[in-house]
Parts: structure tokens; sequence; C-alpha cells
């Protein structure tokens, strides 16, 4: 009796395997680097809504302007002037507390991380030992609301970057933490 030859067996794993990307975990409208960032103070929504007091008032007055000429010449139009620095002074108002809440910053072993921005947003990381220098800056409303903004310098040619809204003792203890992160990793080459 002949028999057909039989199919050679296959084997439990396919000869070319594909592997599987990475699958990235993240939750619904999750923003770009904010796994596990700190964020800055809350006091930094007032300390802003005053600093930008002067601003907030000539927009006022450019509005009232611009209605006024409008009664006063008969062209209605005119009162259409006023519609731009509208727009400016409320997306100022309503989106402050928005763009304080996206500032964070994470100090990990080796890096300094911080990210900013809502609609741009922007993510940087500073190995400790391209920093340069640190600096804490304090104007009259950051110290009346006990802020300070730290700004740290890089090997780069014009790099620094700007973290705001930071307690003083935070602001301090990154300053020092930095400093001494950054030596050692310079001393270790």
């Amino acid at each position: 009796m002949t028999s057909a030859p039989e199919p050679p067996e296959r084997s439990a794993h396919p000869l070319h395997v594909v592997p599987d990307e990475p699958e990235i975990q993240r939750a619904p409208g999750a923003r770009l680097g904010a796994d596990g960032l700190r964020t800055v103070s809350p006091r930094l929504v007032p300390a802003r809504y005053v600093a930008s007091i002067v601003g907030y008032a000539i927009w006022v007055l450019m509005i009232a302007g611009a209605i006024v000429a409008a009664a006063l010449t008969g062209w209605w139009w005119l009162s259409l002037l006023g519609l731009v620095p509208l727009v400016i002074l409320l997306q100022s108002i309503l989106l402050t507390p928005r763009r304080v809440r996206a500032i964070g910053y994470l100090d990990a072993e080796e890096d300094l991380t911080i990210a900013s921005g809502i609609m741009f947003r922007k993510v940087q990381t500073i190995p400790y030992g391209r920093v340069q220098s640190v600096k804490i800056d304090e104007g009259p409303v950051d110290r009346r609301y006990g802020l300070a903004k730290l700004t740290v310098t890089t090997a780069a040619a014009v790099s620094s970057v700007v973290l705001p809204g930071l307690p003083k003792q935070e602001a301090e203890r990154l300053r020092a933490m930095l400093t001494e992160r950054g030596i050692e990793t310079m001393a270790a080459l």
C-alpha cells in the first residue's frame, strides 16, 4: 500500500516573529511628560493675576476707547475694534489657572525634567552634569506670595530653563541639590 508522504510538522514557533511594539499606557487626555511630575505652587495663579493688573487695565481702556469712539462718531463699526482686546483679556484671565497647572518638574537621579505649556507642550530634560549655574529670583509679587523662580543654565551656548512658581524652600532645596549633583557628576568624569 502506497501512502502519500506526510506533510512536515509545523513547529509551534513561527520562523519569523514580528515583535510586538511596546504599548504606551496613558490615561485619556494625558499630557506629554506628565508622568510623575510635581506641580508648582497654586499660589502662582493669584501672583500672575496681580502681576498682570497693569496689562489688564490697558486692555480695558482700549475696549472702553473703542466703545466711546463708536458712540461719539456714530460709526458702529468702531466698537468692533474693541473685540480684539476683549478676546486677549478674556483668554488671559480664563486660561491662567490652566497654564499654571501645566507647569511641572521632576528631579530624578540623573536629570531634572521641566514641562510646561498647554497647546504647545515643551518638556526639557537637563542632565546634572550639564548644569553650569543655578539662580533663584524673586520679584516683589513673588515675594508677597512666598514664591521664587529657579533658572538653570546649561553647558549649551545660550540655553537656560526657567521654573516659576516654586515655594522658596523648594527652590533652595532644588538649587542645593542641582549644585551638589552637578559637582558630583563632573568629579566622576
